[in-house]
């Protein structure tokens, strides 16, 4: 029977998108999204998504003149280039189907691995919340799941935690060791790397793919050059128009920057963490991210905010995260003593993920090009083109995701190191 390399290659199209959803362990505890293509166009492929408001609450029974704003955050939703094979078969190539098959199969474990990695990065680059510890075990991970709680950190979606391979050998067999009932995980979740759906709170999985965290150059410190009066905001004002403001960072002035790098997770004395709701102190030092660094000025994740520091208003006030304002003289500290491969932990609905939404149909108008699209379990659509020459006889074949990544609120996710 004569093969048909149409009806092939749609074969091999379906085969992808059960290999990418039998891979997918990332996108599946993430929040993802599609907006709308044309609005996507229309402003450059990013879209500003909003965040979850927070209000003051005012004593009494007289409130004239207390009334208070409304304060409405944003992040960017921004779509990356897509992520391609792109493959040539000559006539030739096309007479073993098993041939393409192979080939077929090596380009979904890239695309896939490709998604996986670059999750694992974006919160092991971003994610603020950190710490480094030699516990095994339950305790290992609970201290992820404390960390978020006494923060009252928003995890209606659920907790995940991704355990790089060694790590999670130690883990699993601490489960092994006591003989935990794992009889109600099904068969594919053993596949992709569930170690278990319920400890300390989170989902725990063995990362297929992780990123690193650096090691602090050394143990110096430095201080605060100027006192820290960061405030949430939405927009500022350019020329007249309101423009979009990225609700995540703040700048923190240095005195001095040598010895500190992009990825080093800092502590400054005496300003602790509190709960998002009650405000209450946690006693324990908030975590800052090193984004970038910009002569002195250090952008960090988050953007900290103090209810007692001068000037905030009452409404301001409402996102404080810190619980004292941060002044000229305070020490600040790099807490990431040893670094190395990630546990990324994080409150599922703060990893954003927007799919882009390509009309690949319209290419099929053009002779000789055929096109198939479809959504795989995550949200995200896989696409596939091909047409053919006859100058050459060679088929051309490309598949490709389009997404982009956002780690929308950096204080709802981090990075845990074992230490020996």
């Amino acid at each position: 029977m004569a093969l048909s390399t149409g009806k092939i290659l749609v074969t091999l199209f379906d085969e992808v998108m059960e290999q990418l959803n039998k891979n997918d362990v990332y996108t599946r505890n993430t929040r993802v999204d599609s907006i709308e293509p044309d609005r996507m166009q229309n402003a450059s492929n990013v879209y500003w998504k909003t965040v979850e408001q927070q209000a003051p609450v005012i004593e009494g029974w007289d409130l004239t003149g207390q009334e208070t704003g409304i304060i409405e955050q944003y992040y960017p939703l921004t779509l990356s280039t897509p992520k391609n094979d792109f493959i040539q078969l000559r006539v030739d190539d096309l007479r073993d189907k098993g041939f393409m098959e192979r080939r077929t199969r090596a380009s979904a474990k890239r695309l896939s691995a490709k998604l996986n990695s670059d999750i694992a990065n974006l919160v092991a680059d971003t994610g603020s919340l950190y710490y480094e510890s030699s516990s095994t075990g339950y305790n290992f991970i609970s201290e992820a799941n404390t960390i978020l709680k006494e923060r009252q950190a928003e995890t209606s979606m659920g907790q995940s935690f991704y355990m790089p391979p060694r790590d999670a050998q130690v883990m699993s067999n601490d489960l092994a060791s006591r003989d935990s009932s794992l009889s109600d995980i099904n068969k594919e979740a053993y596949q992709s790397g569930l170690i278990n759906p319920r400890i300390a709170g989170f989902e725990v999985w063995e990362a297929p793919t992780y990123g690193t965290i650096p090691a602090r150059l050394n143990a110096t410190t430095t201080t605060v050059s100027a006192n820290v009066t960061e405030v949430p905001a939405g927009y500022t004002t350019t020329g007249g128009v309101d423009v979009n403001v990225d609700y995540r960072y703040g700048v923190i002035p240095f005195t001095a920057v040598t010895n500190f790098q992009v990825g080093d997770v800092i502590t400054i004395a005496g300003v602790n963490s509190v709960g998002m709701m009650d405000k209450v102190d946690t006693g324990e030092l908030m975590t800052f991210r090193i984004i970038s660094i910009d002569a002195l000025n250090v952008t960090v994740y988050p953007k900290p905010i103090a209810a007692n520091q001068a000037g905030i208003t009452d409404e301001q006030a409402a996102y404080a995260n810190i619980s004292t304002a941060i002044l000229s003289g305070a020490v600040i500290s790099k807490v990431n003593a040893t670094g190395g491969q990630a546990n990324s932990f994080w409150a599922n609905e703060s990893i954003h993920i927007v799919g882009g939404d390509a009309p690949l149909n319209l290419l099929s108008e053009f002779d000789g090009m055929k096109v198939e699209s479809e959504t795989l379990d995550s949200g995200i659509k896989l696409y596939m083109a091909y047409d053919a020459r006859l100058d050459s006889l060679n088929a051309r074949v490309r598949l490709f995701t389009w997404y982009g990544l956002c780690n929308a609120d950096p204080s709802r996710n981090g990075n845990a190191i074992k230490t020996p």
